[in-house]
This record gives structure tokens, C-alpha cells and sequence, in this order.
């Protein structure tokens, strides 16, 4: 018996609709797709309360990953104000939020962002230990998934937030520009970070 129309078992087969050239092609087409939706994601990317409250209009910039000796140190973004110049980053107000992935004691952290403030701006003696006063124990004890985000006004200075809770304010726009100079500043030591912060590609 014959059939007029072919039959299920002449049909051919979904595998069968793509050579196998197409089928890595449409693989490819499919990874590229999923690549842009994590990219359109990353920057529709809702800002932390803190972030909202304190920025007029605030956009995710950019974000990285520092590493250390290949281990994760922390993830880091940069939200700013429809304004912002890069090239100008003190005289605009912005917000950098940084999520840890170890332990770190507070002490440390105010060490390591002296040193860094020191290295790039060679301060007066006058200076430097204004910067010790300012920064002694503005910093807390952060572990794994503990946040930090310092805000940039430049009429009023430093602000920094624990984990969504005002942690420290500090009324000096100098230092806050100083200490943003770490991520920010075009002679930073981590460019690769500045470049993602700064949307800058990698």
C-alpha cells in the first residue's frame, strides 16, 4: 500500500535537517546570543540602595575582578552620574562598590590604601599623616561576600557603606579623590581593573 503523503518513517529526522558544518555554526550563533543577553544584563544591573539614595540617576559604568596570584580578591563597579568624565573623576560625584571573596582584616585594608595613596601621589609628611588620622579604622573586618562602597562627592568627601550601612564619612574631597586615584587614576597599578571600571573594554 502506498501512501500519498510521506510516511512518518520517510520523514527525515531532526538531526538529519542539519549538517554537521550547520550545527556547530548554529552553536556558535547560539553562545554569541547568550554572550550579549550577559552583557545587556551586567549593565541594566539595578544600583545598591545606598548607591540610589546618594546618586542623582546612577549607571553601571563597568566592573572587574581583581586577582591575586590567580586567586579572587574581590569584584568591583563603578556607578556614576550621567556627567561623569573619566578623565575629571574627582570633580564628579560616584559611587565604587566592591564585594569581597576572602577575609581581610580592616587594619590591612587602611595599610594597603596608604600605601597605594603614597605611591601614586608622594604626599608631604604634613599630608600623609592626615591621611593616617582620617583613615584609622574607617575601614571594618570584611570576609567573603561582605560589601564596601565608597562615594565620591566633590564638596564633601568620602562616605563609606558596610553592607548597605553607613560605615564612615570623612569631610575631606582631597583625600576621597586621593583615594579613588587607586582604581581611577590613569598611573594606577591594577590598568586592566581601571579599563573594565572605566568601560573601557579589557
Amino acid at each position: 500500500m502506498s501512501c500519498s503523503t510521506p510516511c512518518k518513517s520517510h520523514m527525515p529526522q531532526p538531526k538529519a535537517l542539519l549538517h554537521p558544518w550547520s550545527q556547530a555554526l548554529l552553536a556558535l550563533c547560539l553562545a554569541w546570543l547568550c554572550a550579549i543577553s550577559g552583557v545587556q544584563a551586567t549593565t541594566t544591573l539595578v544600583p545598591p540602595v545606598e548607591v540610589a539614595s546618594e546618586l542623582e540617576k546612577p549607571a553601571l559604568a563597568g566592573s572587574g575582578r581583581l586577582r591575586f596570584l590567580g586567586f579572587s580578591v574581590y569584584e568591583a563597579r563603578l556607578w556614576t552620574t550621567p556627567q561623569f568624565q573619566s578623565e575629571r573623576f574627582g570633580a564628579h560625584p560616584f559611587a565604587l562598590e566592591i564585594r569581597y571573596a576572602r577575609t581581610i582584616s580592616g587594619s590591612a585594608l587602611t595599610d594597603a590604601s596608604l600605601r597605594q595613596m603614597q605611591a601614586l601621589e608622594a604626599p608631604s609628611g604634613t599630608r600623609q599623616a592626615e591621611w593616617q588620622q582620617a583613615l584609622s579604622g574607617a575601614f571594618p573586618n570584611v570576609k567573603a561576600g561582605d560589601r564596601l562602597t565608597g562615594m565620591h562627592h566633590p564638596e564633601k568627601g568620602l562616605r563609606l557603606y558596610f553592607n548597605g550601612q553607613l560605615h564612615k564619612s570623612i569631610d575631606d574631597p582631597l583625600l576621597s579623590q586621593s583615594f579613588f586615584a587607586i582604581w581611577l587614576s590613569p598611573a594606577t597599578p591594577e590598568p586592566r581593573l581601571r579599563a573594565q571600571l572605566l568601560g573601557l573594554g579589557t
